[in-house]
């Protein structure tokens, strides 16, 4: 949702008006969750998506109409079976607010994006019924989720990043940071090594820290860059460096509430070898049961793309909610 917001924001600055579709409330199955937009350029340029493609055809003329007229309009898709009337195949149905968005009508644009840039939670309130109808306003109420209020109030919520380190400055970690960003996640990655720790070699990821990894992350959680959503993927497969990341990590005496995720990657005798030093040097069975290792998804996965691919499965079916995080 971001990236369609940033878009947004683009032909904004440049004065440039858009039509903007966004999913605003389903029922039963449906492709998108609330919130899902799709913007439609002056030039017909389509950015985003609300549906797996089944309504999109009609909504782009929709979008036409709201460019031309400058007037909002709420459409509704459900099931059909009709060839040539536009429908969800999956059975569900959505409901759509497709609006004009330019200066004048989302003044509150910039701010908005500026927030999102600094990784900050916004919620951005639209009137849909009403003498205010149209109007917007960026809430400092942060709990509501994205959808349709009772009060005919459209919430979209535009959430920070959640968190995923990378220990390790390897290939392996170049495809997870990668992927993880696509995912929706701010990516560190962390090494010591000077030599293999540069932005150069992982362009596709939001930070570069050559430090030593325990360190880092010991001063990263006490500044409180750290939530419930975090995810510590460890790729160095070496003891030295593993064994006390992984006991920062894990220990949750350390943290005011556990890491969505902690994996480290390892054949099956180093994974025994590195839970008996975590062991040996104080750290539960309970805490110690929270490791995800050998990483990844057993998916018969060779190289760092497939590795990459197999870790990230792990971390959405065993914790989806930092993908889709609801708080900041």
């Amino acid at each position: 949702m971001n990236a369609v917001l940033q878009d947004i924001h683009t032909e904004w600055e440049a004065d440039r008006a858009v039509a903007v579709a966004t999913v605003i409330a389903t029922q039963g199955s449906s492709p998108r969750d609330p919130g899902a937009m799709l913007a439609v350029h002056q030039d017909g340029i389509v950015v985003g998506s609300i549906s797996g493609g089944c309504v999109e055809g009609a909504l782009y003329e929709t979008a036409l109409d709201v460019l031309a007229s400058g007037h909002p309009r709420i459409e509704s898709y459900g099931p059909t079976g009709d060839i040539l009337e536009p429908g969800l195949t999956c059975g569900g149905s959505l409901t759509v607010l497709v609006e004009l968005v330019d200066r004048g009508t989302m003044p509150q644009l910039a701010e908005v994006m500026e927030r999102v840039l600094r990784d900050e939670t916004v919620i951005l309130e639209t009137v849909l019924v009403g003498p205010r109808a149209g109007t917007h306003r960026i809430a400092n109420e942060l709990d509501d989720a994205t959808g349709l209020s009772p009060s005919g109030t459209l919430v979209r919520r535009f959430p920070s990043r959640p968190r995923m380190v990378i220990v390790g400055s390897t290939d392996f970690a170049a495809e997870t940071g990668r992927l993880g960003t696509r995912m929706g996640y701010r990516v560190t990655i962390c090494d010591a090594r000077p030599i293999f720790t540069t932005p150069r070699r992982f362009p596709d990821v939001d930070e570069v820290v050559c430090e030593w990894p325990s360190d880092w992350i010991t001063r990263a959680r006490d500044e409180g860059k750290f939530d419930s959503r975090t995810a510590v993927v460890v790729l160095t497969h070496d003891p030295k460096i593993d064994i006390p990341v992984l006991l920062e990590c894990l220990d949750q005496t350390k943290w005011t509430e556990p890491l969505a995720y902690v994996g480290a990657m390892g054949s099956r005798t180093a994974d025994t070898n590195r839970r008996r030093e975590l062991s040996a040097a104080g750290l539960s069975p309970e805490h110690l049961a929270a490791l995800s290792s050998p990483i990844g998804l057993h998916i018969g996965n060779r190289g760092p793309a497939e590795t990459a691919i197999s870790i990230a499965a792990e971390i959405i079916t065993r914790h989806s909610a930092p993908i889709s995080p609801h708080k900041k």
